[in-house]
């Protein structure tokens, strides 16, 4: 097996952050760096991490059921480490609150709003999402959309024609100057899941160039509130959501 497969499995990390991490030098056997991924039985390979970063969590922290656990993440935070070196993630606010919290949603870089984590051993029966979302062109009614998502593709997700998916509804809230502010209500959502919805549908996120081709200074998407295993929490930061748009 390749060093980064071991490396991937004994860090949690992605075989991808794993190769580049041995090619940094960041990666020994017993006290050498090694810095090629090559075939190997042997299993003391130890990648050199700096201490976790401690956090102070009460900027970031929603509400606290006990068993769940919520926190506000702006704009421009990563929802998990993905390498050594980024700044501080939602990730890290969780552990710095409580070790034994596990992040059980997660929103991209530029979106902001509410991340739900529960306590080991708790189990997820019953969720449910708020997301208001910035999109291109008039919506002028309700559009439901339960496409199943084939998610094969690392970088882009492809809206298949078969039914079955997370069922996703999205309620027109004010139109103006070509843009329509859009509520999008779910269960259950898949990676890219609204951002490739709503731009299957003829309305891309402003300032999705993945998606769409409208370029703005960050995705205008934003999670409004969630509901965990009967426990809601709603954002804080909502207002500068809103806010922003008027501007």
């Amino acid at each position: 097996m390749k060093i980064s497969k071991k490396l991937s499995a004994k860090y949690g990390i992605s075989v991808r952050s794993a190769k580049d991490y041995i090619h940094e030098g960041l990666v020994t056997f017993n006290g050498t760096v090694v810095r090629k991924d090559t075939d190997t039985h042997d299993e003391d390979f130890l990648l050199n991490l700096p201490e976790k970063l401690k956090v102070d969590p009460k900027p970031y922290l929603l509400a606290d059921f006990v068993d769940v656990v919520f926190f506000d993440k702006p704009a421009f935070m990563h929802s998990e480490r993905h390498r050594v070196d980024d700044e501080t993630t939602v990730q890290d606010v969780a552990e710095s609150y409580c070790a034994d919290l596990t992040l059980i949603s997660r929103l991209d870089y530029m979106t902001d709003g509410v991340i739900a984590a529960v306590r080991k051993g708790v189990s997820v029966v019953s969720q449910s999402k708020t997301y208001l979302a910035v999109v291109c062109g008039e919506m002028r009614g309700n559009v439901t959309i339960d496409n199943i998502i084939d998610a094969d593709k690392c970088k882009k997700v492809k809206i298949t024609n078969e039914h079955g998916g997370n069922r996703t509804v999205f309620t027109p809230v004010s139109f103006s100057n070509g843009f329509t502010l859009v509520q999008a209500d779910m269960e259950k959502a898949a990676r890219h899941q609204l951002r490739a919805f709503l731009a299957h549908i003829g309305h891309p996120i402003l300032g999705d160039t993945l998606y769409g081709r409208t370029e703005h200074t960050r995705i205008m998407l934003h999670c409004k509130s969630a509901t965990i295993n009967g426990f809601t929490a709603e954002s804080q930061i909502t207002f500068n959501f809103t806010d922003f748009i008027s501007k």
